[in-house]
C-alpha cells in the first residue's frame, strides 16, 4: 500500500477542509440567492418567500462566520507547524511572524479580511445589490484559496493548472455549496415552489459539474499522469475516492431532478418532499465528505513527485509485441475477442438462437484470454520507480566507481557476464551489454539491486545490496550500467542503437552564467572533449568538457569536472584517456544522436548534415524503461 502521510498531519488537513467547506457553503448560498431563488420564487407571495429568504440569509452569515473561524484556527495550527512551535501557545506566538513573513500568511490574512468585509457588505437585511456584491467578493476569496494548491507551489505565477484549480473551486462552491440552501427552500416553501427551485438549480448544477469534470481531467493529467500514479500513490488513491464520491453525488442529483422533484407536483407531495429532503441531506453529506477528501488530497504530494508503489504481482508490457510469432498470436486472440463480443451482443439483441450466440461468444473470449498472457510480465513494488538522478554525469561517475567492487566479479569488467566468479555460478550472470537491458525499467533494476534475483531452482542467483549500498548508490549503479551498455553498443559506429540521454552536468559560460544541459532543451548542442587539436565550432551551442576546457574557444561553455569526462567516456565506449577531441551531438530533446572521433573520415565536417537532421526530428522517450533527459 502506498505511504499515506499528509503534510502537517491529518488534523491540519481536516481543519483546512472545514475552512474550505464553510467558504463553499457561503458562496453556494450566495449564488443560489442570486441565480436560483429569484426564478423559483417568481409568482409566489411574500408570505411564502419571506421565511426562505430569512433562512438563506442566516445560512450565509453563519457560513461566513464559520469560514472566518476555521480559517483563523487553521492559520494558527499551520503557523505552529511552519515554526515548529510546540503546543497551542507556541503556535499562537508564531502566528504574527508567519502572517508577516510568509506567502501562506499573506494569503490567509487577505482571506480573513475579505470574509469580514463580506459580512459587512451582506448586512442583516441584504438587498439584491448586496447579495450580488457579496457573491463577487466571496468568489474572489475562493479564487484566493487556489494560492494554497499544488498549482501555485509547482509554478510560481499564472498557469493553466492554476486556472483549472480556480474553475474547480468555483464550480464546486456553486454546486455543492448550493445543496444546503436548496434543502432549506424545499423544506420551508410549498411543494410547487420547491419543485421550481429544483428545476432552476438543475442547469446551474450541470454547468458546475462540467467545470468540475473538465478541470479534474486536466489536474489528473498534470498531477497524477496516468493509471500508475492513480494505483501506486496515496495521492492517486485519494483522487480515486474523490472520483467515486463524485459519481455518488451525480447519482443523487439525477434522482433528485428526475424522480423526487417532479413528484412534488404529483398526488402525494408530502411523501415526495420527505423523500427529496432525505436525498438532499445525503447528497449534502456526500458533498461535505468530498470536500474533506479534497483537503487531504491537497496535503499529499502530487503523484508525479513520488515513486509509485505497484501493488500487483504482474504488470502490462508491450515488449512481447516485438516478437513476430507472439504478435501474430496476440493479434489472433484480439480478433477472437472482438468476434466473441459481437456474437454475445447479437445474442442479447436478437431472439433467434440467442443462447447459442451468447455461448459461442463467451467460448471465443474464454479461448482467447490465455493468449494475452505474454502482455503481462512479473512486477515488483518498485517496477514503476523512476531514477531520481536525472542521468547526471556525477551519478554515472559514482556508479562507475562502485561497479568494480559490487558487480565486476560476476558481470565482468565491461558487463559482459564474464567475471572471474561467473564460472562457479549455476546460472550465468546477465550480460549487461545486451540490448534487452533497456526493456527493463529503472524500478525493476532497482528492485534486483536491492533484493537480489532468484534462480529457476529457487536459490539466489544474485545477492541484493540494500544493506550495503544507499539508495543513491544503487541508482548510480543503474546509471553507470546503462551508460556502459550504450557505449558498448556503439562500437565503432556513429549512432547509438537505442535512444540514450545525454548525461547531465553544469558548465560555466563566458558571460558568468552557469548552464545546466537541461537549459538547452529546444536547442541542439555540441559537446566536445578537450584535448588535442580543437576543430572549428559547428553552428550550435558548444560545451567543452575535460581538464583542458579552460583553453576552449571564448564563446563556448566549459566544464572541468572529471565526472563529466568519465560519464561521456562510458557512453562513447572508451576510456577517459581516449576521449580527447571526441564530439557529441545532442538533439533539442536532450538525446545523444551522433558522435565523431578524431581521425574519423571524412573529418569533423561530416557532422554538419546530422545537425539539420536531429533538429528536424528530435527523438521522443522510448516506450520501455524510464530513463529520459
Amino acid at each position: 500500500m502506498p505511504p499515506f502521510d499528509p503534510e502537517g498531519g491529518l488534523v491540519l488537513a481536516l481543519l483546512r477542509a472545514a475552512s474550505v467547506a464553510a467558504l463553499l457553503s457561503a458562496f453556494g448560498t450566495l449564488v443560489f440567492g442570486v441565480v436560483v431563488a429569484p426564478r423559483a420564487f417568481a409568482g409566489a407571495s411574500a408570505e411564502v418567500t419571506a421565511p426562505a429568504w430569512r433562512a438563506l440569509t442566516r445560512l450565509c452569515r453563519l457560513s461566513l462566520v464559520a469560514a472566518f473561524a476555521f480559517a483563523l484556527v487553521w492559520l494558527v495550527a499551520e503557523s505552529g507547524q511552519i515554526a515548529g512551535a510546540p503546543g497551542l501557545l507556541g503556535a499562537w506566538t508564531a502566528t504574527p511572524t508567519v502572517v508577516s513573513a510568509t506567502f501562506f500568511g499573506h494569503v490567509v490574512a487577505v482571506r480573513l479580511t475579505g470574509l469580514v468585509i463580506a459580512l459587512a457588505v451582506l448586512g442583516r437585511h441584504p438587498s439584491v445589490l448586496r447579495w450580488r456584491a457579496t457573491t463577487v467578493l466571496c468568489g474572489g476569496i475562493i479564487c484566493l484559496h487556489a494560492a494554497h494548491s499544488h498549482a501555485m507551489a509547482m509554478v510560481n505565477g499564472p498557469s493553466v493548472l492554476l486556472a483549472s484549480q480556480v474553475v474547480h473551486l468555483l464550480a464546486a462552491g456553486a454546486w455543492l455549496g448550493g445543496l444546503l440552501p436548496l434543502l432549506l427552500v424545499v423544506r420551508l416553501t410549498p411543494p410547487r415552489t420547491g419543485a421550481a427551485a429544483c428545476r432552476w438549480f438543475s442547469p446551474l448544477g450541470k454547468c458546475c459539474v462540467a467545470g468540475i469534470v473538465l478541470s479534474a481531467i486536466w489536474q489528473f493529467c498534470v498531477l497524477i499522469g496516468g493509471p500508475v500514479g492513480m494505483i501506486g500513490t496515496a495521492h492517486g488513491w485519494m483522487d480515486a475516492a474523490k472520483t467515486l464520491l463524485l459519481v455518488v453525488l451525480l447519482g443523487f442529483a439525477a434522482a433528485n431532478r428526475y424522480r423526487f422533484a417532479p413528484a412534488l407536483r404529483g398526488p402525494d407531495p408530502v411523501i415526495a418532499r420527505r423523500d427529496l429532503l432525505r436525498s438532499l441531506a445525503l447528497q449534502t453529506a456526500a458533498g461535505a465528505t468530498i470536500v474533506g477528501v479534497a483537503a487531504v488530497l491537497a496535503s499529499l504530494p502530487p503523484a508525479m513527485h513520488v515513486q509509485p508503489v505497484w501493488p500487483f504481482a504482474w504488470r502490462p508490457s508491450l515488449v512481447a509485441l516485438e516478437d513476430p510469432d507472439l504478435r501474430r498470436e496476440i493479434g489472433t486472440a484480439a480478433i477472437a475477442v472482438l468476434a466473441g463480443l459481437s456474437l454475445a451482443a447479437s445474442g442479447i439483441f436478437l431472439r433467434r438462437l440467442r443462447f447459442l450466440r451468447i455461448a459461442a461468444g463467451v467460448a471465443a473470449i474464454v479461448w482467447a484470454a490465455p493468449h494475452f498472457g505474454p502482455l503481462l510480465v512479473e512486477a515488483y513494488p518498485t517496477s514503476f520507480y523512476r531514477s531520481p538522478s536525472g542521468f547526471s554525469a556525477q551519478s554515472i561517475a559514482t556508479g562507475a566507481d562502485l561497479y568494480p567492487t559490487y558487480c565486476a566479479s560476476c558481470h565482468g569488467a565491461h558487463g559482459q557476464g564474464d567475471g572471474e566468479a561467473a564460472k562457479a555460478l549455476a546460472v550465468p550472470p546477465a550480460d549487461l551489454t545486451a540490448a534487452h537491458l533497456w526493456d527493463h525499467s529503472d524500478g525493476e533494476l532497482f528492485w534486483w539491486l536491492s533484493h537480489g534475483m532468484d534462480n529457476p531452482e529457487g536459490g539466489l542467483a544474485m545477492p541484493g545490496f540494500a544493506d550495503r549500498l544507499s539508495e543513491e548508490g544503487r541508482w548510480a549503479l543503474i546509471d553507470a550500467i546503462r551508460a556502459n551498455n550504450a557505449g558498448m553498443s556503439l562500437g565503432r559506429g556513429r549512432n547509438w542503437t537505442r535512444p540514450t540521454p545525454a548525461p547531465r552536468f553544469e558548465a560555466d559560460c563566458a558571460d558568468g552564467r552557469s548552464l545546466d544541459l537541461a537549459d538547452l532543451k529546444g536547442q541542439a548542442a555540441r559537446i566536445v572533449a578537450a584535448g588535442g587539436t580543437e576543430p572549428p565550432g559547428l553552428p550550435l551551442a558548444t560545451i567543452v568538457i575535460g581538464a583542458d576546457a579552460a583553453a576552449a574557444d571564448k564563446n563556448a561553455c566549459t566544464s572541468s569536472d572529471p565526472a563529466v569526462l568519465v560519464a561521456y567516456a562510458l557512453v562513447a565506449g572508451v576510456s577517459p584517456d581516449a576521449l580527447a577531441g571526441t564530439q557529441f551531438l545532442v538533439d533539442p530533446e536532450g538525446w545523444l544522436r551522433a558522435l565523431w572521433r578524431p581521425g574519423d573520415p571524412p573529418g569533423w565536417t561530416s557532422l554538419l548534415p546530422d545537425v539539420t537532421a536531429i533538429c528536424r526530428a528530435p527523438l521522443e522517450a522510448p516506450a520501455s524503461g524510464h530513463h529520459h533527459p
